[in-house]
Order: structure tokens, then C-alpha cells, then sequence
């Protein structure tokens, strides 16, 4: 048989404790709440800052593909402006007929009576001279 005197273990709740049980039940939902909605802005940005990375992802990609379209253009414009300067240099080029030098003449020689014509390292040694 049991004690009739002995507790169960199971405090009684007085109305006060229940009040106060009962506001800092509220409390913690409050805080819950705070925590939830700071979270929830988190979560706003982030998909904000996603939607702005790829945008500029986006723009990155077009930039790169514009610049590229860019440069075969420019290689393509350089090509035209090459073939067209040759053609304006060939167009205007001063063509003279080659010039026939007698080697047998007298004039023409170069040693003794006119320009010494050694290698340089024989101009330049002093036990040649």
C-alpha cells in the first residue's frame, strides 16, 4: 500500500507560477519570432545577391562576346588596311634599273689607291700593320 502522505513528484502549480510560466512562454516566442524574421532578411539578401551575380554574370558573359566579336573585327580591319597600304606602296614605287659598274676599270679598285679593305679583327691588330 502507499503512502498517502508521500509526493508524486509532481510539483502544484499555484496561479501565480502559471502566470509566470505562461510569460516567459511568450518570451521565448518573441525571441523565436526576432530570430525568425532576422533569418528570413538574411535569407532575402542572399537571394538579392544571387539574382545580382548573375546579372553580372550575365554582363560579364555579353562583355566577353562583344569584346571578342571586337578583336576579329579589328583583326579583320588590319588585314583590309595591310593589303591596301601594299597596294598603294606597289601602286607608287619608284623602280630603277640596276646599274652595270665596270670592275676592270681603273677608278673602280679599291686597294691600293682607294679604300683599305681588311676584316676587322686585321684593322684592328697592331702586328699586321
Amino acid at each position: 500500500m502507499r503512502n498517502p502522505l508521500a509526493g508524486t513528484g509532481l510539483r502544484r502549480y499555484t496561479r501565480s507560477r502559471l502566470i509566470h510560466d505562461r510569460d516567459a512562454a511568450r518570451a521565448e516566442v518573441l525571441r523565436l519570432e526576432g530570430v525568425i524574421r532576422g533569418l528570413d532578411a538574411t535569407a532575402i539578401e542572399q537571394g538579392e545577391r544571387i539574382v545580382q551575380l548573375a546579372a553580372d554574370a550575365v554582363d560579364v558573359s555579353v562583355e566577353r562576346q562583344l569584346r571578342a566579336a571586337a578583336e576579329e573585327k579589328a583583326g579583320a580591319l588590319e588585314g583590309q588596311l595591310l593589303a591596301l597600304r601594299s597596294q598603294r606602296d606597289n601602286e607608287y614605287a619608284v623602280t630603277v634599273p640596276p646599274m652595270h659598274r665596270d670592275i676592270d676599270d681603273d677608278e673602280a679598285s679599291t686597294h691600293p689607291h682607294g679604300f683599305d679593305v681588311r676584316t676587322l679583327r686585321e684593322a684592328l691588330d697592331p702586328r699586321a700593320a
